[in-house]
């Protein structure tokens, strides 16, 4: 079995992982693949964050390469209780993480500058800042795809910016550890031929790609997945490749100028995408 893991088990990291499993994709192409944690997980040698991804090889703690781009979309939101253009305070990401970077990038292109509150990633943390948002303790709050917008939207909230209009950023796909494994490896070609297997469903809003997105959605109706896949996945998941590689390079800029690292940034991080 070869270990991928995951920074938020999320529609938005795992979608094609969740898609190839039930279409038996994997089994076709003849890898078994585990999706596990990555803060658990260090030696899992493959990772479907990519940002995190990026933001690790710039700061030279690991050398990933990314082999696959899945959408150059972020699935990240800031809802509000109001429409108030300049909310005072935010509940945002962690210190340090790639979303918390997002929203405060989109933020100063807005001239806003509300206090960030932060709470962990991970379904808790998209749990514990809709809570806040809800109980007025916060006045906006930043969401990604463990609650689908019209579930937000249900509950009464107001969608203020979402991050895929606003920026292009490789975020979710397949990257490899090359100090774990090689991106030639058959398991890793593998990998990549039955998640592209698996973007096609999702392009072609199958419904076992409505059922995959189901499968990690909270609060949901029996609306909320198909309109997810409608709205968002399927016209965003499967890039064209030049635009994956004006992306990434628009990226890898941004970071190393935003990380200012002491040695060599990952200036290869995109380049063993086909």
């Amino acid at each position: 079995m070869i270990l991928l893991a995951y920074r938020d088990r999320n529609v938005h990291e795992l979608l094609c992982h969740e898609v190839a499993l039930r279409a038996g994709y994997y089994d076709q192409f003849g890898v078994e693949v585990g999706a596990v944690p990555a803060s658990e997980h260090p030696e899992a040698p493959l990772s479907a964050g990519l940002g995190g991804s990026l933001v690790e090889s710039v700061r030279g703690r690991r050398r990933w390469r990314a082999v696959l781009v899945h959408t150059v979309h972020p699935l990240f939101w800031i809802w509000q209780r109001e429409a108030d253009p300049a909310p005072a305070v935010l509940a945002g990401h962690p210190e340090g993480s790639i979303v918390l970077a997002f929203t405060e990038r989109l933020l100063n292109g807005r001239g806003t500058a509300p206090s960030i509150l932060h709470f962990p990633a991970g379904d808790d943390g998209d749990a514990d800042r809709l809570e806040a948002l809800r109980s007025g303790a916060v006045d906006a709050a930043v969401l990604g795809s463990n609650f689908a917008p019209s579930t937000l939207s249900r509950l009464g909230l107001t969608e203020s910016l979402f991050f895929g209009d606003a920026l292009r950023f490789p975020t979710a796909g397949v990257a490899v550890d090359l100090d774990l494994i090689s991106v030639d490896d058959p398991s890793v070609r593998a990998v990549v031929a039955a998640q592209r297997a698996a973007l096609r469903k999702v392009r072609a809003r199958d419904p076992l790609a409505v059922e995959a997105v189901a499968s990690f959605l909270h609060r949901r109706d029996e609306h909320d997945a198909p309109r997810l896949l409608e709205d968002y996945l399927a016209p965003q998941y499967g890039p064209d490749l030049t635009d994956v590689r004006a992306a990434g390079a628009e990226a890898l800029a941004w970071l190393t100028e935003e990380l200012r690292p002491a040695g060599a940034v990952a200036a290869g991080f995109y380049e063993e995408v086909r």
